[in-house]
């Protein structure tokens, strides 16, 4: 037993002696890219959707504000290709999400979030839903390049599965 409990204590001194050495950096010594690697402890961001649905910029949908905490953004999603037609269960989509310093909407000196997302809307719960990833992140949001998006909420229809009027949502940066 004594024997055990000194092999025990020769690892535990160990993993605290190589865990604090200097081939172990600290987090101010990483790079950006590692830092977004291993930033697991960061709490996800999350922002508040309003969007209206517009036939006359294509291929600009989707255009309208989000919100994190007290802090509002230009938002649009730009389609990529050309989507299918609705099928009579869901709609599949394959869009970009742009972010813009308020009052900047389209602006390349003020994007300040980009990336891909793809996703469905079922037309049975009007429920939508998408997953994405942060390609591009200037500003307050630099943190946050490469980490993945998971967009939801609810869709208003005009005319039910045919044409949108609009959604609010969440989009929530991990």
């Amino acid at each position: 037993m004594k024997l055990l409990m000194l092999v025990f204590l020769v690892i535990g001194a160990t993993l605290i002696f190589f865990g604090c050495s200097e081939n172990n950096p600290s987090a101010s010594e990483l790079s950006q890219g590692d830092q977004v690697t291993n930033s697991l402890a960061k709490q996800p961001v999350t922002g508040t959707v309003c969007l209206d649905f517009t036939t006359n910029n294509p291929p600009y949908f989707w255009v309208g504000t989000i919100t994190f905490g007290m802090e509002t953004y230009d938002l649009r999603y730009k389609s990529v290709g050309n989507p299918p037609p609705p099928p009579p269960r869901a709609f599949v989509f394959d869009e970009r999400f742009e972010i813009y310093e308020d009052g900047h909407l389209g602006d390349p000196n003020y994007l300040v979030l980009e990336g891909p997302d793809a996703g469905v809307v079922p037309c049975g719960n009007n429920k939508f839903v998408a997953n994405g990833k942060v390609e591009f992140a200037d500003g307050p949001f630099e943190e946050w390049l490469g980490r993945n998006v998971h967009i939801e909420g609810i869709i208003t229809w005009v005319i039910p599965c045919v044409l949108p009027e609009g959604a609010t949502g969440t989009f929530r940066i991990n």
